[in-house]
């Protein structure tokens, strides 16, 4: 009776062993799979937070805090700014310590007087270089006189290409990082097929998307919505003054035209005189007065309609939503729910040539700079969820 017991009891503890064995080669594949999982996981969290930190380095130049922006210039190396010149345009190039090469970001600035001689420019330069960046911030034709224009664009396609075929640019890729008008230039570059290909990212802060939709709220004070109605929208008198220049230069080149942008760059607001100058130089400028001096937004679609084909082409290249543009490279854009100068729905219609673009609307905005009404910390957040998103996908 003995021997079938030892029998039983020796089958059951081979089986145990083997289950046990079996059980250990199970929990070895799990912990495998487990840590594979958390590799990958740690390296998705930490490229987030090496984005986090460089937003945070980027920022301290600009923000000028008491605490953050000593210790930022502390333990980080100190940026090199030369005045330079790049694609023919005279430019500021920041590089972080070291050889690089580096990840490439052009800055497209607006229209500001100053240029990339702005202080607060300059102190978004360092800070980017500071974060590991290569920037080079040109000054485009037009935009320090105050005015968008066919050769802004075309120089914006020549800087981003020379940009990104700098020895010092990692990869030959280049971010383009915009500004009002200068993040629709930006738009308007990456729907460009051959530049696509080098675009790691545009960033853009309170773009316009339609330039109708800027003539209009300029000259009437409305624009039409997607749904078809005039809607009511108060701008900035600055805007009309900078939409003026910008389609008064589209007209054929004349000493007249010149002069007339002469004195718009010193008075920059629309006046009686001046549309009278302007109705004088012939039927293509009467009918450019005509629609800068209209109020009625009812008339507004047919006054444009009625623009000198040639004048029209010129404008339409001014605009992201115009033609067969799509966008295939990762677009991030923020703007204030109440713009000054461009409706928010301006940056919600890039989906319609870029259908993955993220449009952050943020409290905290206005137009390009931080709101003194509304800086809680949840506006403020999606500001910097904005900036470490877009200076992640830099980085890719």
């Amino acid at each position: 009776m003995s021997a079938p017991v030892r029998g039983v009891r020796g089958e059951a503890v081979g089986s145990k062993d083997l289950a046990t064995g079996k059980a250990r080669k199970s929990s070895r594949r799990l912990l495998l799979v487990a840590l594979a999982l958390s590799a990958a996981l740690l390296v998705a969290k930490w490229s987030w937070v090496d984005a986090q930190a460089r937003a945070l380095v980027a920022l301290s130049p600009v923000l000028e805090a008491p605490v953050l922006t000593p210790v930022v210039e502390a333990v980080t190396g100190e940026p090199r700014l030369a005045d330079t010149v790049v694609a023919g345009n005279p430019a500021l190039v920041a590089r972080p310590r070291g050889e690089g090469p580096w990840p490439a970001l052009f800055f497209v600035n607006g229209v500001v007087t100053e240029g990339r001689e702005l202080p607060e420019v300059r102190r978004i330069a360092e800070g980017l270089a500071r974060a590991g960046y290569l920037v080079v911030v040109p000054d485009l034709p037009g935009l320090r006189r105050g005015e968008i224009r066919p050769e802004t664009v075309h120089e914006t396609l020549e800087v981003a290409r020379e940009i990104s075929e700098r020895p010092d640019a990692r990869e030959g890729g280049v971010g383009l990082l915009g500004v009002s008008t200068g993040a629709t230039l930006a738009l308007i570059a990456a729907g460009d097929g051959e530049l696509a290909q080098r675009v790691s990212v545009v960033a853009g802060v309170a773009p316009y998307t339609d330039v109708r939709t800027v003539l209009s709220t300029a000259t009437t004070g409305y624009y039409r919505a997607a749904s078809g109605e005039m809607v009511p929208y108060e701008v900035d008198p600055f805007l009309a003054g900078a939409i003026t220049q910008s389609l008064v230069s589209t007209l054929p080149p004349s000493r007249d035209r010149d002069t007339l942008l002469d004195e718009l760059e010193e008075v920059d607001r629309l006046r009686p005189e001046f549309l009278a100058e302007l109705s004088a130089m012939g039927p293509e400028a009467a009918s450019v007065a005509e629609l800068l001096g209209n109020r009625d937004p009812d008339r507004f679609d047919g006054l444009y309609a009625g623009l000198p084909d040639g004048v029209r082409a010129k404008m339409e290249k001014l605009s992201p939503l115009a033609g067969e543009r799509r966008l295939d490279v990762p677009v991030e854009l923020i703007s204030g729910p109440r713009d000054k100068y461009f409706p928010v729905s301006e940056s919600r219609a890039v989906v319609r040539i870029a259908p993955q673009a993220r449009v952050t609307v943020s409290e905290a905005l206005d137009h390009v700079e931080l709101s003194s009404s509304a800086r809680d910390l949840p506006s403020l957040l999606l500001i910097d969820g904005f900036l470490v998103r877009s200076l992640r996908e830099a980085r890719l």
